[in-house]
């Protein structure tokens, strides 16, 4: 496969692959070296020169299992980039902190509950 140039993605990894703790150091060789022409393959913006190439354009397809290295290693890019992280956090409401309620925030409902 060809390198383009360094690829990096200061938006996920913005102290680069080898820091991240995402990716092996081979892995974040092969994507700092090769990431802009798998990108490029992967978009269309890069036609395939090379039966290297080509593999991996199918394997990103689905049309192969992904074998190669470079097929594993962008397949685990894109899966650690486009899944969100969902944070969860307690917050308690404004109203509890001032410690009162309005008449706004009684509900009015038409049964009873015994506790």
């Amino acid at each position: 496969m060809r390198s383009v140039g360094k690829f990096y993605d200061d938006n996920n990894f913005p102290r680069g692959f080898n820091r991240s703790g995402v990716f092996t150091v081979n892995e974040a060789q092969l994507l700092e070296t090769f990431g802009r022409t798998m990108r490029g393959l992967s978009d269309g913006s890069l036609l395939p020169i090379s039966e290297a190439e080509q593999q991996f354009i199918a394997e990103i397809l689905g049309q192969q299992d992904i074998q190669s290295g470079y097929g594993k290693c962008w397949y685990k890019y894109i899966t650690k980039t486009s899944t969100k992280i969902r944070s969860y956090t307690l917050c308690v409401s404004q109203r509890a902190q001032r410690g009162r309620f309005e008449d706004d925030d009684v509900l009015e409902t038409d049964t009873e509950i015994d506790i």
